[in-house]
Formats: C-alpha cells, structure tokens, sequence
C-alpha cells in the first residue's frame, strides 16, 4: 500500500479552496454586464391618447444604439418596431411611439450594452381611460 507524502496531501486540501477563489469573479462578473432600465419617463410624463409620444429609458450603463431595438407590444401581442435614437445622457435610449389608443401597452427592449452583453426588458404602460380589470 502506498502512502502520500505529508506536503501532497496539504497541496490537494488546497485545491477545493483555489477552485473557488478562480471561479468566483466568473460568476459574479457577467450579472453586472448586463444593461437594465433604472428610469423612464412613462410614471412622471405619462402617454397620452390620440397623441405621438416620446420616452425615456435610461440604462444603468452605456448602450449601442444602432444594434438595440425597441418594440411595441399591442393587446394581442402583436409587436411594431418603434425609432429610437440616443439620449442625452450614456445610457439613456429614447424611444418615439406613434398616436395610441386608450389602453394597455409595452415595450420590448433588446438592448446591446457598450461591453457586448445583450439583455431583453419589458416595460408596461398604460394609455388615458380607465385601467384594464378596474
């Protein structure tokens, strides 16, 4: 029967804990790559009906706006996609949506981060009159 040496089986005791060490910033760094709306303009300047409008979506890093898209998404789920066009700020994407009727709406963002991340939100709103299920 062979036995280790003293120093081998220290040196393998130390592998678990250099395991974790490596691949901690591996799974901790990519969660804070991705770009996800901190703000928009939709609570304070809400859409009005009947009406074209714009808002503001800002993201809580920079984005490249020639490779994001924003949709609309109508009752159906029936999707149109909307202009938008860099804010004034890094990070911030304003979207132009056309005249809409009362009701329930949102926006499907696919947004490239400045990195390379790619990330998809949802933004719901509503539009004048009286709230669906009220």
């Amino acid at each position: 029967m062979r036995t280790r040496h003293p120093r081998a089986s220290r040196l393998w005791s130390l592998i678990p804990a250099l395991a974790l060490t490596w691949l901690q910033p591996v799974t901790w760094t990519p969660a804070q790559a991705h770009a996800v709306i901190t703000e928009d303009s939709l609570a304070r300047q809400p859409v009005q009906p009947g009406q074209p409008a714009q808002v503001r979506l800002q993201f809580n890093t920079g984005v490249e706006v020639k490779l994001s898209r924003v949709a609309l998404v109508r009752q159906g789920d029936t999707e149109q996609p909307v202009p938008i066009r860099a804010g004034a700020k890094p990070g911030q994407l304003l979207v132009s949506l056309p005249a809409l009727d009362p009701g329930d709406y949102a926006l499907r963002c696919q947004v490239f981060a400045a990195d390379g991340h790619l990330t998809q939100e949802i933004r719901r709103f509503h539009v004048g009159g009286p709230t669906a299920g009220k």
